[in-house]
């Protein structure tokens, strides 16, 4: 590809629905997403009703696993066949969100999970708990696939303007979800059993698909006609077995990724959150059915909905507090960070499991404030013909790490290194990317349009 192609991704703008950017936030702004987008609308109920449903399905899997083995190694196995497919399957799904309709990436994708959750309904022994790693790992696959189309068509939903309280209601609609679904997942498994939180997630990725399309098709806005033309005068002969594979447009994206600073310093840090994150998800579970002896996934459900109550309000915080401009965003990741490693530190040293939950929520509110933020920065500066792949990268890079944690956690623990000791260093490994971040800085120094260096 050409410097006059780079020259054109440089200058492009992204093609939000309506209006200039304005860095008011407010709870009627907020709102106003909702009321006044309806195909925003419709993605947000879709979202709503699929992950409630996936946290019934984590607290379920997490007590089973935990019972039938007894081994905290037991979870971070599953958490590995969880993240590590996603960071296999990104860079092809990146490419085909980035070619096709990604309203269909997004039905298939749901109807998929459908099956592949009532699969769990057959473990009943300690010698079936491979049939979990096995449905877990495929249910990774198909989540790849569907994570970047959902991102790459999310901007083309809303205005620029409502970027920022779209991600927002996004990331409260998680975070609500995980605070509601693992306390009802909890109730459920002590009332009906697990089976029946393994049908609802079963049942809520129908709901999701019936919803999802009805939405546009999605296609991603490639390269104008004239960038087109410099694409097609770059390829040499014998590039059509690379371009029907993707192996092109892959490139394409690593090129535009590897020549802007910016993008490169957020996808780093975003990446960077799964060194803490990894590890603490494996010792949540353990913390809550062995540390703190709250058995039958009653002490998961408490730290998981103290994650999402936490989740759930940082970003109102931040954004009312800095604002959503460049500068206020920057400002709430080097701020969440912090969190991070003050708050996981405290979670290690909590004696009783309500201070652990009160710690918990508040550095899921610093997560949540990164992760948001660094979201928001991305969508601002990549254009649609590319947003696709660099969404597949952040996921990438964040599975990546995610696994290495959790793999490294699940291993430590059992070999008889102290939970609490593992928690604090989730929480003390948060100070590297926040010193890499503040370095990081002078590459938003540059003026222009272009996040190249």
């Amino acid at each position: 590809m050409g410097d006059l192609t780079w020259a054109y991704f440089d200058g492009h703008h992204i093609e939000y629905k309506r209006d200039p950017l304005a860095a008011s936030f407010s709870i009627r702004r907020l709102l106003g997403v909702l009321r006044d987008n309806r195909n925003f609308r419709t993605l947000y109920a879709a979202n709503a009703v699929s992950q409630l449903g996936d946290w019934f399905n984590v607290v379920a899997l997490f007590s089973l696993l935990l019972e039938l083995t007894g081994k905290g190694e037991a979870v971070a196995y599953a958490l590995l066949t969880r993240f590590v497919p996603m960071f296999l399957a990104g860079p092809a799904a990146g490419v085909l969100a980035d070619r096709i309709s990604r309203r269909a990436i997004m039905v298939a994708s749901d109807l998929a999970r459908v099956a592949l959750v009532l699969c769990l309904l057959f473990i009943r022994r300690p010698d079936q708990v491979w049939i979990a790693y096995a449905v877990v790992t495929a249910h990774s696959v198909v989540s790849a696939f569907f994570e970047p189309a959902q991102q790459a068509m999310l901007p083309n939903l809303v205005s620029e303007a409502d970027y920022p309280l779209a991600a927002t209601l996004e990331n409260s609609l998680w975070a609500a979800t995980l605070a509601v679904g693992s306390a009802i997942g909890g109730v459920t498994l002590a009332l009906v059993g697990r089976d029946v939180a393994f049908l609802c997630d079963a049942a809520s990725f129908l709901v999701s698909a019936a919803l999802i399309s009805r939405l546009p098709r999605g296609h991603a806005r490639r390269a104008d006609r004239q960038a087109m033309e410099v694409l097609e005068e770059a390829r040499v002969p014998g590039s059509q077995i690379e371009n029907l594979l993707g192996l092109r447009d892959l490139r394409e994206g690593v090129r535009y990724v590897a020549s802007h600073r910016r993008v490169r310093a957020l996808l780093a840090v975003k990446a960077s959150f799964g060194l803490t994150l990894g590890g603490v998800l494996v010792l949540l579970a353990y913390f809550g059915e062995k540390v703190f002896a709250y058995g039958n996934g009653a002490g998961i459900a408490v730290l998981w909905t103290a994650r999402g109550v936490g989740s759930f309000a940082g970003p109102f915080a931040a954004f009312r507090i800095a604002g959503t401009d460049d500068q206020g965003l920057r400002r709430g990741i080097s701020a969440a960070f912090a969190l991070l490693v003050v708050c996981y530190v405290a979670f290690a040293l909590s004696p009783a499991i309500g201070y652990a939950a009160i710690a918990l929520a508040l550095a899921n509110a610093g997560g949540s404030i990164l992760w948001t933020s660094g979201s928001t920065l991305l969508q601002r500066m990549v254009p649609d013909a590319v947003r696709g792949r660099v969404a597949a990268a952040e996921i990438g890079g964040f599975m990546l790490t995610l696994s290495a944690s959790t793999l490294a956690t699940g291993l430590l623990l059992d070999r008889g290194i102290p939970a609490r000791a593992l928690m604090a260093a989730c929480g003390l490994i948060a100070l590297v990317p926040l010193a890499y971040w503040a370095f990081a800085q002078r590459a938003f120094q540059v003026t222009g349009q272009a996040a190249r260096g």
